[in-house]
């Protein structure tokens, strides 16, 4: 274990604060040093008082290895495992040592037994660290030629397809897809730089594209068409009818600020569902209202014991049941809707209570996001 110098200093502070006390006149501290191929030693990692004295181990003194009535060894133990020793140095000639000082050097070889398993620990997590950023930053090297390779084999299939507007449209939403994975690709590099950590971002946060350029303008019609030009390509290869806006409301088309791009991905879980469990032959589609949106499917309706459960972290109803998924969609749905001032509702019917105004479509499942309409644009 290499010893960091503000690990020494926590030691040295821990030791210096009992010096002095009730006839204690040196204390040191040992790690249980193995290296590779040798059997353990204990190496000095800290004395007090600090006197300018040889930092050996215990094999190399002999002295240590006879009894003294002046002296003590504390182990610093985890639960089976020993990781040192604490030595305490005295003036008691007669071995007579008080119970409080004995009580007191035994808490204090507990709290530097902790301090010396946090330490450990923490430089493990550090290498682990260290090798992921490093694994990293070997795919995102390897992932940017395949990448390139499909973008340039898109143009030339385009120049070959002619006048086939059809195939021209599926091979240039191809593109978009590959541009999408690209933007990914960099948010991983950004992982290899110290950031600042969000506030009220939990551990489920996906890192999606809309929300690296803080500098982009960004409407929420910028944000949804990538993924209803994806809805409509699921929907065409499962030969189910697809419904999406053909009028954008105006709401849609201001600039709004960078932290509201987390609605592309509100949209695309919620889709993403919609998909994965509804019928084959549902019909699945969005529809805009004058405050947010309804996401709906026309597949078998939710049950209604599940309504209130279909938001919890990990839950899977019914409809998931043989099918992959972590139970994390609408969870992560609504605490993102919820982080920017709207909601998500899994609706029984349109009404004007839940939205301000009332539709008559009828549809077996319809969630409603509610967004902060009067701050998108401020």
């Amino acid at each position: 274990m290499k010893i960091s110098q503000k690990f020494e200093n926590l030691i040295l502070k821990q030791l210096e604060s009992f010096g002095c006390s009730m006839g204690v006149t040196h204390l040191v501290i040992y790690l249980a040093i193995a290296k590779h191929g040798t059997k353990a030693t204990f190496e000095i990692i800290g004395q007090w008082p600090q006197v300018d004295r040889l930092l050996i181990s215990i094999d190399d003194d002999p002295t240590l290895k006879v009894s003294e009535p002046t002296r003590r060894w504390y182990p610093l133990q985890e639960n089976d495992i020993l990781l040192g020793v604490l030595r305490v140095e005295t003036n008691f000639k007669d071995g007579n040592w008080p119970l409080n000082l004995d009580s007191r050097l035994k808490a204090l070889s507990i709290s530097l037994a902790n301090c010396v398993s946090i330490e450990m620990e923490r430089q493990t997590s550090n290498e682990e660290i260290n090798y992921l950023k490093n694994q990293v930053s070997i795919v995102i090297h390897q992932l940017r030629n395949p990448l390139a390779a499909i973008r340039t084999y898109a143009k030339l299939l385009i120049n070959r397809l002619g006048s086939d507007n059809d195939s021209i449209e599926i091979v240039e939403s191809m593109m978009v897809e590959q541009n999408q994975i690209n933007q990914y690709v960099n948010s991983f590099e950004k992982l290899n730089v110290p950031i600042k950590l969000p506030l009220d971002i939990g551990e489920e946060r996906l890192l999606l594209p809309p929300n690296l350029d803080n500098e982009k303008i960004i409407t929420v019609q910028t944000l949804l068409l990538p993924i209803l030009e994806r809805g409509k390509a699921n929907a065409k290869l499962d030969k189910r009818t697809w419904t999406q806006p053909s009028f954008w409301p105006d709401w849609t088309l201001k600039a709004i600020e960078s932290k509201y791009g987390v609605i592309a991905e509100i949209v695309a879980n919620v889709l993403e569902n919609a998909f994965k469990y509804a019928k084959k032959d549902a019909e699945i589609g969005i529809v805009f209202t004058a405050k947010g949106l309804f996401i709906f499917d026309d597949g078998k309706k939710i049950i209604k014991n599940e309504k209130d459960k279909i938001f919890q972290k990990g839950f899977r109803g019914e409809a998931s049941k043989n099918k992959e998924g972590t139970g994390v969609g609408l969870f992560l749905a609504r605490k993102l809707a919820k982080q920017i001032g709207g909601d998500l509702k899994l609706l029984d019917t349109f009404s004007a209570n839940d939205v301000d105004e009332i539709h008559t479509i009828k549809k077996k499942n319809i969630f409603y996001l509610e967004l902060p309409i009067a701050q998108l644009h401020e």
